[in-house]
């Protein structure tokens, strides 16, 4: 029987290391997306990740086994997207993003060699403007989007992942539906014959 992350903490905290392995592969490339769906830039990502994963060490005696783990842990991750993105917006960098709506910032594609029929080159040409329009998102729509969407978060979840109210949760969600349903709509007219 697979052990729970919360026993697997609780393990950790024991001082059972590799408890905090098994927590590593399990979580590893979900915190890695979730910096990404953020941060919009994998350097920024894997940095934010690798310091959610160090805090996770450095703080394993305040995890409180009353919480589930997966919220804890993605709440340290926000923590350090957040304060990257605070670090961004107070330095100059000569690596640049996206500032127009007409631009796009850095993609995160892994080339496939397959053959690319028209439906996959359809497909990853409608999944680009997806990313597009949640990265043009608000901050805390694209948060609770992402985590609701992308993570499976349950809206209580979520509320307390991003330290907010049940009812803000539900209206960051629908109004980010709403923006997307809205940008989106060229790719469904386009898809009817």
């Amino acid at each position: 029987m697979e052990r729970s992350n919360e026993d697997l903490m609780r393990a950790y905290q024991a001082g059972e290391t590799q408890a905090m392995e098994l927590l590593f592969q399990r979580y590893k490339i979900r915190i890695l997306n979730f910096c990404y769906g953020l941060l919009s830039n994998r350097a920024d990502a894997e940095e934010a990740a690798a310091e959610a994963f160090l805090a996770l060490v450095v703080e394993k005696d305040s995890f409180d086994p009353s919480r589930t783990f997966s919220t804890w842990f993605y709440t340290i991750a926000r923590n350090k997207c957040i304060s990257r993105i605070r670090k961004r917006n107070s330095f100059v960098s000569f690596w640049t993003e996206a500032s127009s709506e007409d631009s796009e910032g850095e993609m995160w594609d892994v080339p496939d060699s397959r053959d690319t029929s028209r439906e996959e080159l359809a497909r990853k040409e409608v999944l680009a403007g997806v990313r597009k329009a949640i990265y043009r998102l608000p901050p805390e729509q694209k948060e609770a989007m992402v985590l609701r969407q992308y993570h499976g978060f349950s809206y209580q979840q979520i509320s307390q992942i991003l330290g907010c109210s049940l009812e803000k949760v539900k209206t960051l969600i629908f109004r980010a539906k709403e923006q997307l349903r809205s940008e989106l709509m060229s790719f469904v007219k386009e898809e009817r014959p």
